[in-house]
């Protein structure tokens, strides 16, 4: 699926099919805003060829599409850049594409820990299910790693939303509990790009784990302080759906005492009790947590494409199977 080492590239993707290229393009072009994504090198008539490659991968030549290059800037000083190579000669349908890391801005330190990263969880692509959805899952990871540099303001996103989700106080006293929930949600089908960034955004942002199945059918899972889930589901009943249901939420108080961590004592009450949350196990965005205490707790949403990772993350969780099943409306064996 993907292979790396010292030399540049920094890494090698390989998709199973131009359509497959298309699609992870589409996802990521459709979540940039304005000015981020940029066709690289290329003339007027090349970017409308790979525009309309993009949008629709049989309207193109293959020999047309080789060559294809793009640049994608995840924050002020920091880009990741994409090419698609010249068709192999044993003419199979492989497609190979590479990526690498331009970080002017930043130290060779912080630059090389990114990398790094980038490698690492690129090996992690089939045991989370990530069939083809690569550079857009490189841009989460790439924009949750910038969020940690000492100079982003994005650093501050899930402090803003635990101090909001706390109740005022007069004096240092903890809070007793913090009313904890999880909403999980079916919809027929989970494909637009511009739902995915949402997500993407609103998890750090409100300071919540999500869990999302992207295809058909689709599946939304969030957990975390109630108030804020609540948001996220007025927030995602908000959309445009063909189909969507509420088929599971649940709420429960979380106190210190029922929740034991070796860091507990270096972590706010709202860090704990985010940390005590099923869908925190094993997620991602919770990679840096425990690292002696001192990383901040950083929410985000895990993109997951095929039916049977969902199956298995969920249960890794440690989520009740009648739960599952409910979500997903199906019975599931052994």
């Amino acid at each position: 699926m993907v292979s790396s080492s010292v030399a540049s590239p920094l890494l090698t993707l390989r998709y199973a099919s131009l359509d497959d290229v298309a699609q992870d393009l589409d996802m990521v072009i459709q979540s940039c805003s304005e000015g981020e994504w940029a066709w690289d090198g290329a003339s007027e008539s090349e970017r409308e060829g790979w525009q309309q490659f993009v949008q629709d991968p049989t309207s193109m030549p293959r020999s047309k599409v080789a060559g294809l290059a793009g640049k994608l800037q995840v924050a002020k000083g920091f880009s990741l850049s994409f090419a698609l190579l010249s068709q192999s000669q044993d003419d199979g349908k492989e497609q190979k594409a590479t990526v690498d890391v331009s970080a002017p801005t930043l130290s060779p330190e912080e630059a090389a820990k990114i990398k790094t990263a980038l490698q690492i969880r690129s090996k992690e692509w089939q045991q989370d299910g990530i069939e083809s959805l690569f550079l857009f899952d490189l841009l989460t990871t790439t924009q949750t790693l910038v969020a940690d540099l000492p100079d982003q303001s994005q650093a501050e996103t899930l402090d803003k939303a635990s101090s909001e989700a706390r109740p005022s106080k007069p004096s240092q006293a903890a809070p007793k509990h913090i009313e904890l929930s999880r909403a999980l949600f079916w919809s027929h089908h989970l494909k637009a790009p511009s739902k995915l960034k949402d997500f993407n955004n609103w998890c750090p942002e409100l300071g919540i784990w999500g869990i999302v199945r992207v295809g058909y059918p689709g599946y939304l899972c969030f957990e975390g302080e109630t108030s804020a889930v609540d948001e996220m589901v007025r927030r995602v009943k908000g959309l445009q759906w063909h189909a969507i249901q509420l088929r599971v939420q649940t709420a429960w108080n979380w106190t210190g005492e029922q929740w034991q961590h070796k860091e507990s004592g270096r972590r706010s009450p709202m860090e704990q009790a985010l940390l005590s949350c099923a869908l925190a196990k094993g997620h991602p965005d919770n990679a840096f947590a425990d690292k002696g205490g001192e990383g901040k707790v950083r929410t985000g949403c895990q993109m997951i494409e095929n039916l049977g990772e969902l199956v298995t993350r969920l249960k890794e969780c440690g989520l009740a199977e009648d739960e599952i099943e409910t979500v997903l409306g199906i019975h599931i064996s052994g």
